[in-house]
């Protein structure tokens, strides 16, 4: 190497203020950053969810309305609303990232790392006009007389027998199993 390739010590001084610069820029995002906090409301305004710059659900509000709701919309709306929350917070941290730090490599890692853990939700599918399944009572078949088979010793062993008068026990039991 010659001479004339070496750095100058103006070179050098300029190269530590510009790494200064740098690292003061990444600890004023760090600092906007923990300080994000989005929150993204259900369309008939019954839930409410607000989520940190990590994420995580710091708040959670349900509307006195939901009582006594069907527990399975209330929770897929919860879930829409996070979803929609953390796309919020992907596009606020690709904001800050992009406004503090500019186009760096460092910046393009942080901001794949919120599109891969944050991605567009996808499409809700269209609802079922019928459920997929269908309750109905179950059926007893209709009791029958026992069969008394000839030689048999007990020939109605599927029979239930109660007392005709019921004693302290069926009183707490209420006519039920213990073992129910």
């Amino acid at each position: 190497m010659s001479a004339t390739d070496a750095p100058t010590p103006d070179d050098l001084y300029a190269w530590a203020a510009d790494l200064e610069r740098t690292a003061q820029r990444f600890t004023d995002l760090k600092t906007q950053m923990d300080a994000v906090s989005v929150t993204d409301t259900s369309t008939d305004g019954k839930i409410s969810v607000t989520l940190d710059a990590n994420g995580s659900p710091t708040a959670i509000i349900l509307a006195p309305t939901t009582r006594g709701a069907d527990p399975a919309t209330i929770a897929a709306e919860l879930m829409a609303c996070i979803q929609r929350a953390q796309v919020k917070l992907r596009d606020r941290i690709t904001g800050l990232v992009t406004d503090t730090v500019g186009d760096t490599g460092p910046a393009h890692s942080i901001i794949e790392q919120y599109n891969e853990r944050f991605p567009d939700p996808e499409p809700a599918a269209a609802a079922p006009s019928e459920p997929d399944f269908v309750t109905t009572e179950p059926q007893v078949p209709a009791q029958q007389p026992p069969t008394i088979l000839p030689r048999s010793r007990k020939p109605d062993r599927d029979a239930i027998h109660q007392p005709d008068e019921p004693d302290d026990e069926d009183r707490f039991y209420q006519g039920k199993s213990w073992l129910v």
